[in-house]
């Protein structure tokens, strides 16, 4: 039998986050549902409590990467984590599609890609950024690189060193990429909260595209980082000029950053810039783990 534990880092959702608690108490291998409240200023907690989870209340708001390291700090070593959003309400119940495979042996870390249609939130700029760098460091094909719904096989995820706030994703996939873990993506029904198209929302977007920026500068030095950037934000300009949505996925995403690409190495960079070492990745190759 597996002993899986879930980890739901929770800020301010106490009107979902006793659904999310309940649901992922009927999935099959979790044993423990540890809810991280992070300084959250209503009763998330006590809702999630009340829902039959183990609270974790931090003094302040430090983060969601600080409060999933939290969670794993408390909960032994399972065998596998799931990392789950405290708005999932009662879709958290399909989580049991995202743990199979890792508690199967299949992959080391399983990605969850909402299925069903959703609105546009934003103008996929992060997302395709965190894309592209995946691709260009790593091989991988992701649809959804910057998905907080995971599996990560407890070894492999103990080893890891969180990058901080909402850098959390793109540097788990990276780090466990650079260990030789297997990745892949479950398409899955989830339904959550979407930002708004409002100050606040993107704002927030603002927010997240900042962690994931310094994640990937950390595991990949600056140059590679600004490259990347500018050609995520040239695919943006190009996709929006030919009509494409802006929640476009897996191939039409890849196709329009991978034209994007081309396009910037184009640009007119002086070939004594284009050549130096400091283009190369700055990471540093660690020993293969779990």
């Amino acid at each position: 039998m597996t002993h899986a534990v879930a980890i739901v880092p929770a800020f301010d959702r106490a009107d979902t986050v006793g659904a999310t608690v309940t649901a992922l108490r009927t999935v099959p291998d979790v044993l423990d549902v540890i809810v991280v409240d992070d300084g959250s200023r209503d009763r998330t907690a006590a809702a999630a409590a009340a829902a039959g989870a183990r609270v974790i209340e931090l003094a302040r708001n430090r983060g969601k990467a600080a409060a999933v390291a939290a969670g794993v700090a408390a909960s032994g070593a399972p065998d596998v984590y799931l990392l789950i959003d405290a708005d999932l309400g009662s879709s958290a119940a399909l989580a049991a599609d995202l743990l199979q495979p890792v508690a199967l042996g299949e992959a080391d870390m399983t990605i969850a890609i909402f299925g069903g249609a959703e609105s546009p939130s934003g103008f996929g700029l992060v997302k395709a950024f965190a894309a592209r760098v995946l691709r260009s460091e790593t091989g991988l094909e992701l649809a959804e690189p910057l998905s907080g719904q995971r599996a990560v096989r407890g070894p492999l995820m103990r080893s890891l060193q969180l990058a901080p706030g909402f850098g959390l994703e793109i540097g788990l996939t990276l780090d466990a990429a650079d260990r030789g873990a297997r990745i892949s993506e479950v398409e899955i029904g989830f339904s959550h909260r979407q930002t708004g198209r409002d100050f606040s929302g993107f704002a927030h977007r603002a927010r997240i595209g900042r962690h994931v920026y310094l994640a990937v500068v950390a595991r990949t030095g600056w140059p590679k980082a600004v490259y990347s950037l500018a050609a995520s934000l040239l695919g943006r300009v190009i996709s929006a000029a030919r009509g494409v949505p802006v929640r476009d996925r897996g191939q039409q995403l890849g196709g329009v950053a991978r034209q994007s690409w081309q396009r910037a190495r184009q640009l007119r960079f002086p070939r004594s810039l284009r050549d130096r070492q400091s283009w190369r990745p700055l990471r540093r190759r660690r020993a293969r783990g779990p």
